[in-house]
């Protein structure tokens, strides 16, 4: 006899998956962005002035979609894309000053959101659920 729908695991991570985007596009309604663009600005807060491959390869997204994001960020002003010196190819990808100005706001949503979906849990099964979901990452991934 096989298992219930419900109960597969990697319904429920879809499930899961779904149901967060779902919840950070609602919060991010009022910032004019996407849990999309979140990322990529995350990415640029962690380290800014980065390479866009380096964005793509720490998002695992396709480059055309990374590009249509970034045009988007550099519409609402708040990144630019800049070619270094003797490389047209390659592109740089910076914040501007209102992108570094809307770091705090998009991580109290983050934040608020975080605090949602552990809300019933220990610190303790907070922090083993982030180490199971890592590995989970890393069995799917398996460079």
């Amino acid at each position: 006899m096989h298992k219930s729908h419900n109960d597969d695991i990697g319904f429920q991570v879809q499930q899961i998956s779904h149901l967060v985007k779902q919840l950070q596009n609602e919060r991010l309604v009022k910032e004019d962005l996407s849990i999309s663009h979140m990322n990529v600005m995350f990415v640029l807060y962690e380290e800014d002035r980065v390479n866009q491959s380096h964005i793509q390869n720490n998002l695992g997204i396709k480059a055309s979609s990374l590009s249509k994001l970034i045009d988007i960020l550099i519409q609402k002003g708040l990144v630019t894309r800049e070619s270094p010196a003797g490389d047209a190819r390659s592109k740089i990808i910076c914040l501007t000053d209102l992108g570094k100005e809307k770091q705090s706001q998009l991580y109290n949503v983050r934040d608020e959101l975080e605090k949602q979906l552990t809300e019933h849990l220990s610190e303790a099964e907070t922090k083993q659920l982030a180490k199971m979901l890592s590995q989970v990452k890393r069995n799917i991934v398996k460079e």
